[in-house]
């Protein structure tokens, strides 16, 4: 996995960077990580000030997640909160069409004279 962080008006701090990291290595079992982009941004002006934004790619569809709150580590913290809702909720759609192709796929087995009407 390739990690790219960029921040603006905000150097993270060392065990900042050490909890993305950790955060994200804890979601590879259940996601295939390729390159995580990761933008931390501290607003001069806006409130709450930290944002954060997060972009996973995946061999299937990429994990797009924002949030912001008033201290980096509550954003980030967010953040991952809302990357795990959309794991959740990728599994349990795959699981729901496994259950669905399960019940409605009914396999119909065909000799060689009724093909040949």
């Amino acid at each position: 996995m390739k990690l790219t962080l960029s921040h603006r008006n905000h150097a993270p701090s060392k065990s900042i960077v050490e909890m993305i990291e950790s955060e994200l290595k804890a979601l590879l079992p259940d996601l295939q990580i390729d390159e995580a982009r990761v933008r931390l941004e501290r607003s001069l002006t806006d409130s709450p000030p930290f944002s954060v934004a997060f972009h996973l790619v995946t061999p299937g569809p990429d994990v797009i997640v924002k949030s912001s709150d008033h201290t980096l580590r509550a954003a980030i913290l967010k953040a991952f909160d809302r990357i795990a809702g959309k794991i959740g909720h990728r599994r349990a759609k795959r699981m729901q069409r496994r259950i669905k192709d399960h019940i409605t796929a009914s396999p119909r087995r065909f000799t060689h004279s009724e093909g040949k009407r």
